[in-house]
């Protein structure tokens, strides 16, 4: 290995820098599959290029085409933009437009912090809070649902932001977007965040030509690692048998017109660009690349992006990829400026896929990415979303984790043609085969349904889907309902069955599930907690209107949960009591569960509790994350607690995602209790939902003058 040069970035920061040689079960009494009809169915020390393989990912199945998810915003102020909170309409895919408002004044001092690379990751983390709590409004906890759903699944999710009348939207790290509790999006593999602008799709000829990579470089702003990122390529398009010849794909000392004279001239067309120079600051704060000047005693010219966009494709060309391998090559210097990121104007002058680096870029990110990249698309046949994911999840692993978080990508939300550079994108099915099938799962214990749900119901969630004929009805009204206890833990048992129907409907991959009817509310979580991490739509049932359906009023702010916690010196139980469609007394819960035990009273009540106030499925999914939230934070983990015990005034929708969220906590047996004020006690039974799960003794009925239980199962 060659001694090391100067220490640097790629754009003029100090590191070190290396050089390298670079499912449906059969019926059963009481659970059916019904049709309408009412019949049956049933994160470097030294860089080196490694010797190029195939990935593990190469030897694995393809993954399932990506989820794709998309946030659409449109500006509402056409003033000079000052730091202050702004307001937006923003639209997530096939959802309602809402209004939201991002406030800059908080951001400010943060996005400084992170351009600057300060330590600590204090200020990710409140940039992180704030992006997710913006997006509130626009029903970011149901997107963050399908997001786990899909990585559940196994399959990509490609989340695109474009923005109209809302430049400044591009300034902002949207890669910090967390999903839940977990980590920040780009830091999800299999997650890819692409950022979209006011560009027309090309009409590319049919079939495609493969075309060729042109590498250019220029060192006029100072040394950059041209050997050892033409190595690299060389070396992947040997192991992929693409054609590349160092002698016409290298541009080397690269001006602007010669850059834009190679790609237009050449009688084989150029695929994509890989341009390796120094990022400069211009005057204003944007930034533009350092490329060699046109009289070689001149050295170097800066060229903005403005330029740098016009002389790429002033003419069509056949260009779909360009990576820049240039600090700050996506940085627009500060929100909504003019001239724009270089990557930015690139993709709005007409280039499919633009990849850059948001902050300055080490040598040794430069060359992990440059080999991963290349390697994932010519070698894997990978899309580019994989391959950046792939990439990024390299960087960190090779301690490049700023490189990691600094990566950006432009590309249409939906381009399929722009994520396969070098190759056609796959076929995908069509008709009525590209769409998934709904399965609707009824639930009768406390009483019957009389409809069931229809597209007009729920628009967003029928669109482009088959419905499966008939519904998965679990019916248990005609041996509980009326409060018939005696049948409890055998209909409990049924419903728990691994081979059982709602079971098995769970365990179906490739469909989407609504959930909805009349049980129990302890039912009903544990419907829930047998779901576990699947993703189940549901919809509860509007008095009004007489329907399973949400309200089809635009989205607005919700009242929020508030919480409230009570510790205590003795006891081992945790009280959970969950206050949305009426207030859950204490002094009624201890009727069951004396005081003397609970020795964590958590409270998670709206400041006025009613009946019909739980709106979209949006509102259900926020308020199950905030019960979640509360819960993990003071109870799980903490060994104190033998038992946790769930008093539940809440509508059908939210005692399911309870449960959801209760069988992925760690916790120790959860009790969901079952109220009824004509009982005796009120709260008459509880359901141990791991004994339940389990197929042991779950069900506890409770004497009416005493806390002894009947069955003392729990």
């Amino acid at each position: 290995m060659q001694a090391a040069p100067p220490s640097r970035l790629i754009g003029g920061c100090c590191t070190t820098t290396f050089r390298a040689s670079c499912y449906l079960a059969t019926r059963r009494s009481g659970f059916h599959c019904v049709n309408k009809a009412g019949g049956n169915k049933g994160h470097l020390t030294a860089f080196v290029v490694p010797e190029v393989t195939h990935s593990q990912e190469d030897a694995m199945p393809p993954k399932p085409f990506p989820v794709e998810i998309k946030l659409e915003f449109t500006g509402s102020s056409r003033k000079e933009f000052d730091w202050k909170s702004r307001t937006y309409s923003a639209k997530r895919s096939r959802g309602p437009k809402a209004t939201v408002s991002i406030p800059w004044f908080k951001l400010r001092t943060d996005l400084k912090a992170l351009a600057r690379n300060e330590a600590g990751e204090a200020h990710s983390e409140r940039i992180s809070k704030v992006l997710s709590e913006s997006l509130r409004p626009a029903d970011w906890a149901l997107v963050e649902s399908q997001i786990k759903d899909a990585l559940h699944q196994g399959r990509p999710v490609h989340l695109t932001v474009c923005a109209a009348d809302a430049d400044e939207l591009y300034f902002l790290p949207w890669e910090l977007l967390t999903i839940g509790n977990g980590p920040p999006f780009a830091e999800t593999d299999d997650c890819v965040l692409q950022y979209e602008y006011d560009c027309e799709p090309r009409n590319e000829p049919e079939p495609r030509p493969q075309g060729r990579i042109l590498f250019a470089w220029s060192s006029a702003g100072g040394w950059v690692p041209h050997e050892e990122q033409l190595s690299a390529l060389k070396e992947v398009c040997a192991a992929a048998r693409f054609d590349f010849d160092p002698e016409n794909d290298v541009l080397a000392n690269a001006t602007k017109q010669q850059l834009a004279e190679r790609i237009r001239q050449s009688s084989r067309p150029f695929t994509a660009l890989h341009l390796l120079s120094h990022g400069k600051e211009l005057v204003g704060g944007t930034y533009g690349l350092e490329l060699n000047a046109f009289e070689p005693t001149e050295g170097a010219e800066t060229v903005d992006a403005r330029r740098l966009g016009t002389l790429l494709f002033a003419k069509a060309n056949s260009l779909r990829l360009i990576t820049l391998s240039a600090c700050q090559s996506g940085d627009s210097g500060s929100p909504a400026h003019p001239m724009r990121s270089i990557a930015q104007m690139l993709h709005t002058n007409g280039a499919p896929a633009v990849i850059a680096s948001r902050f300055p870029l080490s040598c040794p990110g430069s060359l992990e990415l440059t080999h991963t990249l290349y390697t994932r698309l010519l070698v894997d046949g990978v899309n580019l979303g994989a391959a950046l994911s792939t990439a990024r999840r390299r960087l960190r692993e090779t301690g490049c984790y700023r490189d990691s978080r600094s990566l950006q990508l432009y590309a249409r939300g939906g381009d399929e043609p722009a994520l396969y550079p070098f190759n056609p994108p796959p076929v995908r099915p069509s008709g009525a085969a590209a769409r998934e099938e709904l399965v609707r799962v009824c639930h009768e214990a406390l009483s019957r349904t009389s409809v069931e749900p229809l597209e007009e119901d729920a628009p967003e969630l029928f669109a482009r889907r088959n419905v499966r004929p008939g519904i998965v009805l679990i019916d248990q009204h005609e041996a509980i309902g009326e409060r018939r206890w005696e049948h409890l833990e055998q209909e409990v048992r049924r419903l728990a069955a691994p081979a059982g129907l709602l079971r098995s409907t769970f365990n179906e991959r490739g469909t989407a599930i609504l959930y909805y009817g009349f049980p129990y509310v302890p039912l009903a979580l544990f419907a829930g907690y047998l779901a576990n991490t699947r993703l189940v739509h549901v919809l509860e049932y509007d008095r009004g209107r007489q329907r399973f359906t949400w309200s089809t009023q635009p989205p607005v702010i919700h009242p929020q949960l508030e919480v409230t916690c009570d510790f205590r010196e003795s006891g081992s139980a945790a009280r959970v009591r969950i206050s949305v469609s009426n207030e859950v007394n204490g002094d009624v819960c201890a009727e069951v569960l004396p005081e003397s035990e609970v020795r964590l009273d958590l409270h998670l009540k709206l400041t006025l509790p009613q009946k019909g106030i739980v709106q979209s499925e949006a509102q259900v999914v926020e308020y199950a994350k905030d019960i979640r939230e509360a819960i993990e934070k003071n109870i799980g983990g903490r060994n104190e607690f033998t038992s946790v015990h769930v008093f539940a005034a809440v509508p059908v929708s939210i005692a399911f995602h309870i449960g959801r969220a209760l069988a992925s906590t760690g916790l120790p047996e959860c009790y969901s209790y079952n109220f009824d004020g004509r009982d005796t006690p009120r709260y008459k039974w509880r359901l141990g939902l791991k004994a339940a799960k389990e197929g042991h003794p779950s069900v506890t009925l409770f004497n009416p003058s005493s806390q002894e239980s009947e069955v003392g199962h729990g």
